[in-house]
């Protein structure tokens, strides 16, 4: 049941979720990870990342055939600090969090560890690998290979990946700086959102098939542009940004970049790459955690425009959001229902 106010409870929303993935395979502490993993998403209110997919697209790929339920996930060492992992096309959150176990686990040995990681599918929301660094006080990376959606200067059509990056890094008191980003202009997830509330979408963000600017989702024929939007307002850096993703998870785990893969629709599998960095292979932890608040604390003071009350750090906005929902998660009716709906597919008790 609801906590009474509309809100669903996290550790109830984690325990169906979990409980989802074992009904179509996926192991109990597999299905742990995963759920564990959508449900962070909803509590920072990434929306578009959280438990929206469970259903119509996690479950619905695992029925599908996509995922493999039980891989046989693979590490090939090349240096102490470094490793390819193949994952055998198993599900990303698992995937994925065993890659960044790996990197942390190689940055405690020799102070910095980097994973890149082939054969995997979508990993969910970008910072929350990134930031299983943080309590071990290490600098986290988290990127990833999307699905053709984004449009790059000069051409027509969804030829690049909606890739991402996420890096967060510990301070003392202050929260951690969490920067998680999509090289478009936006993520699609938030287009989604968009068209879930019904809402218009900002011009600048998506391009029709011949290149004209949409406002409606359902309009968005093209894909959605490089973040800059257009080559005069730095179109290129996104371009660049998005590449250079691809060049990590993708050539360098010996994948195929996104605009390398078939023209046919995207298969859903995707590539990563993760780093942790040991903070006291340069200096010591404390003291880091220390400057990084003095820095964060910079931030906030610096002159406010008219009508600002806050100059916000990169994941300052979503740990507010996170404090709140601890107490229970708002979800949009769509989502209960689907939730609803897959309860009844997977014969699955419905108590949120």
């Amino acid at each position: 049941m609801t906590l009474g106010n509309g809100l669903i409870d996290p550790g109830k929303l984690t325990l169906f979720a979990a409980n989802a993935f074992e009904k179509v395979g996926i192991p109990p502490e597999d299905a742990r990870i995963t759920a564990e993993a959508l449900v962070a998403a909803d509590l920072r209110g990434v929306d578009s990342h959280g438990t929206a997919h469970l259903g119509p697209f996690y479950i619905k790929r695992i029925r599908d055939g996509f995922v493999n339920v039980k891989p046989e996930i693979q590490i090939i060492s090349r240096t102490p600090g470094t490793a390819v992992m193949d994952g055998d096309r198993g599900l990303g959150f698992v995937v994925s969090y065993r890659a960044m176990e790996e990197a942390m686990r190689r940055a405690t040995a020799v102070g910095t560890g980097f994973v890149a990681v082939r054969n995997s599918t979508h990993y969910g929301a970008g910072a929350y690998y990134a930031m299983m660094a943080l309590p071990k006080d290490m600098i986290g990376i988290s990127l990833t290979q999307g699905g053709k959606g984004i449009v790059a200067p000069g051409s027509r059509g969804r030829g690049l990946g909606l890739n991402v990056i996420s890096v967060a890094v510990p301070a003392l008191e202050e929260a951690p700086f969490v920067l998680d980003m999509a090289t478009g202009v936006v993520a699609n997830g938030k287009l989604e959102v968009a068209a879930r509330n019904k809402r218009p979408i900002p011009v600048g963000w998506a391009v029709d098939i011949d290149n004209k600017p949409v406002t409606e989702v359902s309009k968005v024929t093209g894909g959605i542009l490089p973040l800059g939007s257009l080559p005069e307002t730095g179109s290129f850096k996104g371009f660049g940004l998005t590449v250079l993703v691809d060049i990590l998870c993708s050539t360098l785990s010996g994948w195929p970049t996104v605009p390398e893969l078939s023209s046919q629709p995207y298969s859903g599998q995707a590539s990563h790459f993760f780093g942790a960095i040991s903070i006291d292979g340069f200096i010591p932890a404390e003291q880091f955690k220390i400057n990084m608040d003095k820095m964060i604390r910079a931030h906030h003071n610096l002159p406010k425009a008219a009508g600002i009350d806050r100059i916000y750090m990169c994941g300052e906005i979503e740990q507010e959001i996170e404090n709140k929902r601890k107490n229970g998660i708002p979800l949009h009716p769509d989502i209960v229902a689907s939730l609803k709906n897959l309860a009844r597919e997977l014969d699955l008790k419905y108590d949120l």
